[in-house]
């Protein structure tokens, strides 16, 4: 192997660190040089170097939730709305949506940063696949699916990127090349990545073969079409591997108020869930706050502490009116649905008290807020909501079988998508007991992916995928000015604002400038057109 070299932090983290301990990513060594041998050719080294990407990865989705912004099921907290441009920006698809947004420059940063470290990896390894032992192919595997997973969400957001790790040089290269590559990595991690049911995969920061088959899966059902890698039949494939692998027992957790219980994350119900969530803990360094930026201000100030009460914090993303209001109110929730008491939080009592709008300017600031990321523990620990450190759900269960059940009726198979929705996804939804009123009969195309969208959004709001699915299907633009209060101009009834018509450039990011400055093969003239 060549003998440059790396600057890097490795991990000390390897497979014998107990799932149950509290500093899942704390261990890290100090940043050295370390030559490429003593990384790729040594397994401990090169174990640690894969959890530092997995590190990496898991941090760069602290904030996954907010960073997609711009969606029909959440919006902006007022203050935060005036105060904060860069997501401002995101919300609005005005002017601040450009290439110095702070926000859009650290999703290139961070991604291309992991994209470029499994490069190294993958660069090492593979002229030794064939005779190398397994345990280096494992995490050849791993280094294929953690390039491809940024690679994917990065052509999501930016249209066409660099490959690195290819001999393409920096340059953007057409989507079509960028998903054949995604496609070849998964495939690749597919080979080597073990089964969830395996009794040696213990560390649940670790990829398995169903993240991969699932992402892959959305690899065809989330390309645009213009790349020629939309294909509802292979999405089915793959879908349908994890949908039947008995470790998720054909129904992901029984209970859905298990999939946000903190208390709940090493059970098998929880677990049988997920297909992959990124690992926090309440420990200082390895939180994610995300309850911290999703809590109510006024409760905040309720306590001795600052923002020690349950459901505290600062209006950061907060859902929209569609988002969490009934369906005879003009919103997305049916009566009897379980999900929506476990997603939104309308109650602010706290400790017998009720918290008081004197001295907020706003108003929204006990409008309904998301209440998925409460972290009980913070309060039994006498921590504030800073230290909440919940497990992010990145695929679940019920994400496959929607997914599933979407290219299931795409290929003429609709009695099945029907069947696989009413008896998974909406049956727990309603208790175990799913109405007859509320079973879904056959139904035409427009009106399925109308019903899908929002069966989407009453299971999965604010766990990051939802600007992904209005952009695959088209309906970002009429679902964002109708529902989102910053785009549309109306907050309950009353016009707050001009309303926004989206361009199509904005569909898309910009390339960061600074990106398009330090490229060497990159110019301004390589920049997203619009901006």
């Amino acid at each position: 192997m060549k003998k440059h070299l790396l600057y890097t932090g490795i991990l000390l983290a390897t497979l014998s660190l107990p799932l149950s301990s509290c500093n899942k990513f704390l261990d890290v060594k100090p940043e050295s040089k370390i030559q490429d041998d003593a990384i790729f050719d040594n397994i401990e080294n090169l174990n640690g170097y894969i959890l530092g990407l997995y590190k990496d990865w898991r941090d760069s989705h602290k904030n996954r939730i907010e960073l997609y912004a711009g969606t029909d099921e959440a919006n902006m907290g007022g203050i935060q709305w005036r105060d904060n441009n860069f997501r401002k920006g995101l919300e609005t698809y005005l002017d601040g949506m450009n290439s110095t947004n702070g926000g859009i420059l650290d999703v290139w940063k961070s991604r291309f940063r992991i994209v470029a470290r499994a490069s190294s990896a993958i660069s090492a390894l593979s002229p030794n696949e064939s005779s190398q032992d397994n345990a280096f192919n494992l995490r050849l595997g791993e280094a294929c699916f953690l390039r491809a997973v940024n690679n994917f969400e990065l052509v999501q957001m930016f249209g066409a990127i660099p490959l690195t790790g290819t001999d393409m040089g920096g340059k953007r290269q057409s989507i079509d090349l960028v998903y054949k590559s995604i496609e070849s990595d998964l495939q690749k991690a597919i080979q080597y990545l073990p089964d969830p049911a395996d009794p040696n995969y213990t560390d649940l920061r670790r990829a398995t073969r169903a993240i991969a088959q699932a992402i892959l899966g959305k690899v065809y059902l989330y390309a645009p079409e213009s790349s020629g890698f939309r294909d509802y039949t292979k999405a089915a494939e793959q879908f349908e591997k994890v949908y039947n692998n008995p470790y998720f027992g054909g129904t992901g957790a029984i209970n859905y108020s298990t999939i946000y219980d903190a208390h709940q994350q090493n059970s098998t119900d929880y677990k049988r869930e997920m297909v992959y969530a990124f690992q926090f803990s309440n420990v200082s360094g390895d939180m994610n706050s995300i309850q911290w930026d999703m809590g109510s201000r006024p409760v905040a100030s309720m306590t001795a502490v600052e923002a020690t009460a349950l459901f505290a914090g600062f209006d950061g993303t907060m859902p929209s009116e569609y988002c969490y209001k009934l369906r005879s109110e003009g919103g997305v929730w049916e009566e009897g649905d379980v999900r929506r008491a476990e997603s939104i939080r309308y109650d602010f009592t706290w400790d017998g008290k009720k918290p008081s709008l004197t001295g907020y300017v706003w108003g929204d600031e006990l409008d309904p807020h998301v209440k998925k990321y409460e972290d009980t523990r913070t309060v039994e620990q006498g921590l504030s909501s800073y230290y909440s450190g919940k497990n992010v759900p990145f695929v679940r269960f019920s994400d496959v079988a929607l997914c599933y059940a979407e290219c299931l009726y795409k290929i003429g198979r609709q009695g099945e998508a029907i069947e696989l929705i009413n008896n998974v996804v909406r049956k727990r939804a309603f208790g175990g007991n799913l109405p007859t009123d509320k079973r879904w009969g056959m139904m035409g195309e427009e009106e399925f992916m109308k019903n899908l969208m929002d069966e989407r959004m009453r299971e999965l709001c604010f766990e990051g995928w939802r600007k992904f699915d209005l952009l695959r299907t088209g309906l970002l633009k009429q679902y964002v000015q109708e529902r989102n209060r910053w785009v549309s101009g109306m907050y309950k009834g009353n016009r707050i604002s001009e309303p926004v018509t989206i361009p199509d450039f904005r569909l898309v990011w910009p390339i960061p400038l600074d990106e398009l400055r330090q490229n060497p093969d990159l110019s301004e003239s390589d920049q997203n057109s619009g901006y």
